[in-house]
C-alpha cells in the first residue's frame, strides 16, 4: 500500500469506519494541527458555536467535552462531514486532514478545565449569590431575568478561573450579545438594550424591560454601542474568601442531567 493511498484512507476514515468494529482515532493531533484546526473553526464554525467554542446563537457549547451526537474522534469527524439531521448543523465539504484538525482543536478546548478548582464553600457562595440579588439580571433554572447570562449550566461554559475573572473584571471579555446599544430617535425618544440582530435597514434589540423589539435605522438620529459589561465588579465588594465561595457555588451549576 503506497503512502498516498494510506493518507487518503486516514483522511476519509470517519466516513467508512462507522462500519468498522474499531473506531478510528485522530491521526492529526500535533500543536500545529490544533492551530490550523482553530483557524478553520473560526472561519467555518464560530458563527454558530462562538469564537471560543462555548456556544452561540444556534450552536451548542463544544468546550465542555460532552457531545450529544459523538462519543469519540470518529463521531466528531462524522458530525462535521455529514451534519446532524433535524438540526441546524450542516455537513462540510472539506478535505479529511482539515476535518481532523478541527476535531483536534475541539478536543483541545476542554484541556485544563479541571485546573481551575477553588477551595471555596459552595453553600456560603449560594448565600452570597442570593444576598447580592444576582437573579435581577441572570436566569437560573427557570427563575430570574434574561438580561444577563443564563447561569443554569455556566460551569460547563466557563472554567473556575474564567468565573473568577467575570466577577472581578466583567468587562475583560464580553460576548457581543451583551454589548449595550443606546440610541436617540429623530423624535427624541431614547432607546437602550442589547443588540440581537442587525441588517441593512433595521436591528433587533432586547430592551431594559426584557422585550424584543425591531427598530428601523431610518428612524434613528444617533446610536452608540458600549462593549463594556453592564455587570458590576465585585473586586472591592467581596473578600478573597467570599470570592472563592461564590466561584465554588457557580462551579456547581452544571445544568440538568441528560
Amino acid at each position: 500500500m503506497n503512502s498516498r493511498f494510506l493518507f487518503s484512507l486516514l483522511c476519509a476514515g470517519g466516513l467508512w469506519a462507522q462500519h468498522s468494529e474499531t473506531a478510528l482515532t485522530n491521526p492529526f493531533r500535533t500543536p500545529d494541527d490544533r492551530a490550523r484546526g482553530g483557524a478553520f473553526f473560526r472561519s467555518q464554525c464560530a458563527s454558530c458555536h462562538g469564537i471560543d467554542g462555548k456556544g452561540g446563537a444556534s450552536g451548542p457549547n463544544l468546550a465542555a467535552g460532552n457531545f450529544r451526537h459523538a462519543s469519540n474522534d470518529e463521531g466528531l469527524f462524522r458530525v462535521i462531514t455529514k451534519g446532524v439531521a433535524g438540526t441546524s448543523m450542516p455537513g462540510f465539504s472539506m478535505n479529511g486532514r482539515e476535518i481532523w484538525q478541527i476535531v483536534a482543536f475541539i478536543r483541545g478546548l476542554n484541556t485544563g478545565r479541571a485546573a481551575g478548582a477553588t477551595p471555596g464553600d459552595a453553600r456560603a457562595g449560594e448565600q452570597l449569590f442570593q444576598s447580592n440579588r444576582c437573579l435581577q439580571c441572570h436566569w437560573l433554572n427557570g427563575a430570574g431575568s434574561s438580561l444577563g447570562l443564563d447561569l443554569s449550566s455556566v460551569a460547563t461554559r466557563l472554567t473556575a478561573i474564567e468565573l473568577r475573572q467575570a466577577l472581578i473584571d466583567p468587562s475583560a471579555e464580553v460576548a457581543p450579545e451583551y454589548w449595550i446599544w443606546t440610541a436617540v430617535t429623530k423624535d427624541g425618544q431614547k432607546l437602550r438594550g442589547s443588540r440581537f440582530n442587525e441588517d441593512t435597514f433595521s436591528l433587533q434589540i432586547l430592551d431594559s424591560a426584557g422585550r424584543l423589539r425591531s427598530v428601523a435605522k431610518a428612524d434613528l438620529r444617533e446610536q452608540t454601542l458600549d462593549r463594556r459589561s453592564p455587570m458590576p465588579s465585585f473586586k472591592d465588594k467581596l473578600s478573597e474568601t467570599q470570592l472563592n465561595d461564590l466561584v465554588s457555588y457557580l462551579n456547581t451549576l452544571q445544568g440538568a442531567a441528560k
